[in-house]
């Protein structure tokens, strides 16, 4: 009978009304869990950072039962059935548990009036929430994620869902190779990112804009993005590069989606950054892991590889220039700063690569190369100019050591008359 009342209690727990905040923290919960220590005092210990504890709520707010009693250690007092208690929900249940506040719209405005309230609607939509569904107790639930005693808002670096611990909270579950032969799924997703330029960005400099797994997969709307989703997920960053790629389609009739998508050439998890030779034929091209010799579009990345090549070897080669005649003491510091712009032909050019327009690429080259010779031009220039201060500077020398030789003579001619 016990039994049969605490399943009808759980069933019924999403459509009572949400826990309100507890007049007076502590309840009794907390005195009794730490008088009996060990196991049962864990929750409490958690309990000291969590938010929820920060916003006034209590164990009873979850758990239910009377907060009021238990103070003479009845803890069947506390744990009154007719109060609302029950026992911790199953992995199963625990979604819809705590949907009973997360997805009450009224209730959440009354600690922020912006938080959102569809999580358990989009968690239904995931892998995990749909295998959840199905009965499977596996799949991760909202606990896994955000932990279940302690937990923190997403913005504490302290979060296991902040974005410097995401990965690694997801990677316990999906680098954990006896968990994921279940479902026959990889488990060097984890590895590959942590080598990734977005990896990189996040743990090494700190940006929390780098993206993480939530940010291509989702968080509670978890699922992997499908061959023909890539660019628009990819795109939700690197959004000049995801137009081309779908103005080349809409331009040439062409479908992209089965053979040509953002991870062909730069990987999923294990991206890295972009270098030169990715372009044109040589043995780190991407381009040369579909197209062969003898394809138009193999000839088509020779030219535009070697056509960007040589934009940033005259580039390179200008800059020289100009350095060491500003090292040598000419004034060329408007010519290095107009140089500056055939960088931004050669950023032009690698972005333009994405609309496989060769035209359109080379006119970028072009520009740019216009911008390195007039470098080039500044350059002799400023070395003509240098050329000829130390022509000048090697007759004033002479000059002036005729001049000196002259007055000696003189002097001496003086002296002995």
């Amino acid at each position: 009978m016990g039994a049969a009342l605490l399943v009808l209690l759980l069933a019924a727990a999403p459509t009572q009304e949400p826990p309100r905040p507890s007049p007076t923290p502590p309840s009794s919960c907390l005195q009794c869990h730490l008088e009996l220590g060990g196991q049962a005092a864990e929750p409490v210990a958690g309990m000291r950072d969590d938010v929820h504890a920060g916003k006034g709520l209590s164990c009873h707010d979850c758990h239910g039962g009377n907060a009021a009693a238990g103070h003479d250690g009845d803890i069947d007092a506390a744990h009154d059935a007719a109060k609302g208690w029950r026992e911790a929900p199953t992995r199963l249940q625990v979604p819809q548990f705590c949907a009973r506040c997360h997805a009450d719209a009224e209730y959440m405005k009354r600690f922020n009036p912006h938080t959102r309230i569809d999580q358990l609607g989009e968690y239904r939509t995931s892998v995990h929430g749909r295998k959840n569904a199905a009965g499977d107790a596996r799949t991760a639930v909202c606990i896994d994620c955000h932990g279940v005693h302690g937990i923190r808002a997403v913005a504490d670096a302290r979060s296991s869902v902040h974005p410097t611990h995401l990965a690694d909270t997801c990677a316990r579950c999906h680098a954990d190779a006896g968990l994921m032969d279940q479902y026959g799924m990889p488990t060097a997703q984890y590895a590959d990112y942590k080598t990734s330029v977005h990896a990189q960005a996040l743990y090494g400099k700190g940006d929390l804009a780098a993206p993480t797994c939530n940010d291509c997969h989702g968080s509670h709307g978890a699922v992997p993005p499908g061959v023909g989703s890539v660019a628009n997920v990819c795109g939700s960053c690197h959004g000049r590069e995801a137009s081309l790629f779908r103005e080349t389609e809409q331009k040439k009739g062409l479908e992209l989606d089965l053979c040509i998508q953002c991870m062909v050439c730069h990987d999923n998890h294990a991206v890295k950054a972009p270098t030169p030779d990715m372009l044109g034929v040589g043995p780190r091209s991407t381009c040369i892991s579909c197209h062969g010799e003898g394809e138009p579009e193999y000839a088509a990345a020779s030219r535009m590889g070697a056509g960007l090549e040589r934009l940033r070897a005259g580039l390179a080669d200008a800059r020289g220039r100009l350095e060491r005649a500003e090292q040598a003491g000419v004034e060329v510091s408007e010519d290095q700063f107009a140089l500056q712009k055939a960088q931004d032909h050669v950023v032009e050019a690698r972005v333009l690569v994405h609309s496989f327009d060769e035209e359109r690429f080379q006119a970028a080259v072009a520009e740019g190369a216009a911008v390195v010779e007039t470098g080039h031009t500044a350059g002799r220039r400023a070395f003509r100019e240098l050329r000829e201060r130390r022509i000048g500077l090697g007759i004033s020398l002479i000059v002036i050591v005729a001049v000196i030789a002259g007055l000696v003579l003189k002097v001496r001619q003086i002296e002995a008359d």
